[in-house]
């Protein structure tokens, strides 16, 4: 029997491997969903009335009368369900740097939707962010094998 053409590292992907599209779909939405509530977070935050940091009691009555911050509420639910589904079928090790790429994505929808600066210095934090997701991604997603009785 010959052996094997291109032998693996454990840890390391299979020359064609590719992604699971469930585990594709849930880190697309884990993305997705932490940009939305650190934007939809920060504009909720505008809205509060300049004493709220000083005043614990009339920053919580306001939280309460503003909408956004219901609006977070639900999705960060979202996101604590969808987490859960992540990882059942990755490491965590290989799930939360990809969904590093939020901060690729919070600081673009930051810069347009809340006018914020991006400065080279976030640019080139960013950039080095992609770096790592792209090492990461090299890997295989799921390094712990299936027990008796489980799914792989």
């Amino acid at each position: 029997m010959a052996a094997p053409q291109n032998p693996q590292t454990p840890g390391e992907p299979a020359p064609a491997a590719r992604i699971p599209l469930r585990l594709a779909i849930g880190l697309a939405l884990a993305i997705l969903l932490d940009t939305a509530v650190q934007t939809v977070w920060k504009r909720a935050a505008l809205t509060l009335p300049s004493a709220a940091a000083t005043d614990p009691v009339g920053a919580f009555l306001a939280i309460l009368h503003q909408p956004l911050f219901l609006v977070v509420g639900v999705m960060i639910t979202l996101q604590m369900i969808n987490w859960l589904k992540v990882l059942d079928d990755a490491d965590v090790s290989y799930a939360l740097p990809i969904t590093a790429l939020s901060y690729v994505s919070v600081a673009a929808v930051s810069a347009v939707w809340l006018h914020e600066a991006v400065t080279t210095g976030r640019i080139f934090g960013v950039v080095l962010i992609l770096a790592g997701v792209f090492l990461v991604s090299r890997t295989d997603p799921n390094t712990i094998p299936a027990g008796p009785g489980e799914a792989s």
